[in-house]
């Protein structure tokens, strides 16, 4: 028998696993194809809530390539050793290292061209149907699926190069495993490979170690005092150390509580009895078993976390787009930027043949609002980004038909979002009242050389200013603005004061007209608004001819474009509906991943499963006992990193959205998609049980 005939036979009797070998490898070059066609799009590029949800989509794909390298790597380790018994037989029979090498890598370039042919076919296919849904998701911004269909070069690229990368690394390991082992070694590690010394010393401090790391992150997160003081000095790099922490104690508390399993089933002795089938194959099989947990816990962790997390950013858009955008239109004023009247603009509406509903104009002055906390003194608008704006009572209450009595001594915080206005007031606060360059430089200058509040406000010299107790500060909601910039930058604070405190600093004043359209093309008055300001402005088309605005200067033409609703709509829910795709396709794809690597393990272990049951047939067990130790020993595998994975999502979920008034709302979402998920993974078990008995003759 020549070498190449051992390889055909070798190929032929192992055709079942090579099969599905090539099945998942094929499965992480599509993965790789499809998120490579989006990163690569050049055509959603150009898009405005593309480039704005671009952070999002680099993020994910960090996360597809880390999960590449993991899966390939894994399945490819997992692969090699199932097949050491049969190398083993190899060398038995006169084979060399030299030659069984040689026909492992005659067998990976096989599967890995199979893979990448099958991948690579896969992808193309299915980046149809993947387009076709972002397209659907997108469809309300004008996007269609031949719009959006682009194929790139680099595509290709990524999916064979991570690929063929990570192939090259697991055949690496396979010439070390079969150079370094005998054969006696080989023969025993088929049978051995899942015995593992348990270490409950190692696991109890793991234990101890995940919960309290999960704690501190979920406040962290939830933004806690006492978590964010621990974090004062490392913001960034502490919370993703703890992170660490979770993920790697996690495989050690998974052990220990094989370990808790096994000591107290042994405390009741008739449980033990009935169920001496799953405990022995728990102490036999401990570290496959631990691995398998550990991996697939994490996968359906990760797919809860990012469906979880595309879903609340599309959802939370929907119930507060509202709130930043409460306005058909509005035109901000500055300086001799957009100097226009209420009845040019009513003109405007009118020539473009649009009906007025409700029209209001807001007066108010620039200001910076610093706040002395319990951290120290900061700026609100350096910590949020966000501008402030000084406003009279009387003002305030005619443009929101309010009836709010502001004391001399008093300030009112007006947010237009709920969230914020829900915060506790445990500052004082100092008003600022200046033109927003100077405002905003003086802001820049302090975040450079803080310094406590006393001695800020000495050093303030002729600026007029205003010092507030936290007692005599109350706050709101109220949509009394529309926001600029995308709904990442939403958020305006209006400090409102008695009446006769505004009169007496003689502020610089600007205006806002803010209106509603009763009837008309609000596309076709938007454009009308932009045209007749660019006159006023001596402008030409070219300004404000992108809508990708972000969160700006309140000096520069070019940052104050007329905010048109549908426009900001269009943009916000055009980046939550990129995100939420980007974060669903993950979010799935790592669900689908725990499936396969279930079902690759299986495929791989119905062999010695199958022994397994002769041998216990042999001892007297009929085939309905058997099937009862075989469905025990699956449900292990399938739901208990089901519950690992639920707990894990829901606690990091919820420490997400705690900080929001519709947290509540939000998580309901989380709870539905762990029902869909319990659901799949019990179709996913009943089918894979199935073709498990059929595969091991019971």
């Amino acid at each position: 028998m020549t070498f190449w005939h051992i390889v055909g036979k070798n190929l032929k009797y192992n055709f079942g696993h090579f099969l599905s070998y090539l099945f998942v490898n094929s499965f992480v070059v599509a993965v790789l194809f499809l998120y490579g066609s989006l990163l690569f799009n050049e055509i959603l590029a150009r898009n405005g809530s593309f480039r704005a949800a671009s952070a999002y989509i680099q993020a994910a794909a960090y996360a597809i390539l880390l999960f590449s390298i993991v899966f390939v790597a894994y399945t490819g380790i997992y692969f090699v050793k199932s097949r050491s018994r049969e190398f083993a037989l190899y060398l038995t029979l006169g084979m060399t290292d030299r030659d069984l090498i040689r026909m492992i890598h005659i067998e990976s370039l096989a599967i890995v061209a199979g893979s990448m042919v099958f991948g690579m076919l896969s992808g193309l296919l299915l980046s149809k149907l993947f387009y076709m849904i972002l397209g659907r998701i997108l469809g309300f911004t004008g996007f269609s699926y031949n719009d959006i269909y682009y194929i790139d070069y680099r595509t290709f690229l990524l999916s064979f190069g991570v690929f063929i990368l990570v192939f090259f690394l697991n055949m690496l390991f396979t010439n070390i495993f079969i150079r370094r082992l005998s054969i006696v070694q080989m023969m025993k590690s088929s049978s051995t490979k899942g015995v593992s010394k348990s270490r409950p010393v190692v696991g109890a401090v793991a234990t101890a170690a995940c919960v309290f790391s999960t704690f501190f992150l979920h406040e962290f997160l939830a933004r806690s005092e006492w978590a964010r003081g621990i974090t004062t000095n490392c913001p960034v790099l502490i919370p993703l150390l703890t992170f660490a922490v979770v993920i790697v104690s996690l495989y050690f508390v998974i052990a220990f509580g094989i370990d808790i399993v096994r000591y107290f089933s042994k405390q009741f002795p008739a449980f033990y009895n009935r169920n001496i089938l799953t405990f022995g194959s728990l102490s036999h099989r401990f570290f496959s078993y631990k691995v398998t947990l550990y991996i697939v816990s994490l996968l359906i962790f990760v797919a809860i976390y990012f469906m979880g997390m595309g879903i609340s950013i599309y959802t939370y858009n929907n119930k507060t787009i509202e709130e930043f955008v409460p306005y058909d239109f509005m035109i901000e004023t500055s300086g001799n930027i957009n100097n226009i009247s209420p009845d040019e603009i009513k003109e405007l509406v009118g020539g473009a043949d649009g009906v007025l509903d409700t029209f209001s104009t807001l007066k108010f002055a620039s200001c910076q609002n610093y706040r002395n906390t319990k951290e120290g003194f900061v700026n609100y608008y350096l910590e949020n980004y966000k501008d402030s704006m000084f406003i009279s009572e009387s003002e305030f209450n005619r443009h929101m038909g309010l009836h709010i009595d502001v004391k001399p001594d008093e300030l009112l915080l007006v947010y237009n979002s709920s969230a914020k206005a829900q915060e506790p007031i445990d500052f004082d606060t100092v008003i600022t009242i200046e033109p927003w360059r100077e405002g905003v430089t003086h802001a820049e200058a302090f975040g450079g050389n803080s310094t406590d509040m006393d001695t800020f406000v000495r050093k303030l010299g002729n600026t007029k200013h205003l010092v507030y107790s936290g007692e005599k500060t109350k706050s709101m909601y109220a949509p009394f603005i529309d926001s600029y910039g995308n709904i990442e930058y939403a958020g305006v604070l209006a400090d409102v004061v008695d009446d006769k405190v505004y009169s007496e600093l003689k502020a610089k004043t600007e205006t806002a007209y803010l209106f509603n359209l009763k009837s008309g093309d609000g596309k076709k008055v938007f454009n009308a608004i932009l045209d007749g300001l660019r006159k006023i402005n001596g402008a030409d088309e070219n300004l404000w001819k992108s809508s990708s605005l972000v969160f700006g200067a309140k000096d520069d033409i070019t940052n104050l474009r007329p905010i048109y609703k549908q426009e900001r709509f269009d943009m916000a829910f055009g980046i939550g509906g990129f995100t939420f795709f980007a974060f669903s396709f993950i979010g799935f794809l790592f669900l689908l991943s725990s499936g396969i690597v279930l079902y690759y393990k299986i495929v791989t272990d119905i062999d010695e499963e199958k022994e397994q049951i002769v041998m216990l047939k042999r001892i007297g067990l009929n085939s309905k006992e058997c099937r009862r130790y075989l469905t025990t020993h699956l449900a292990i595998l399938f739901f208990t990193p089901l519950i690992i994975g639920a707990i894990l999502g829901t606690v990091y979920m919820h420490a997400e959205l705690v900080f929001s008034p519709y947290v509540d709302y939000m998580m309901s979402f989380i709870l539905i998609i762990i029902g869909v998920v319990a659901i799949l993974d019990v179709l996913l078990y009943l089918t894979l049980r199935k073709g498990f008995f059929r595969g091991v003759e019971v």
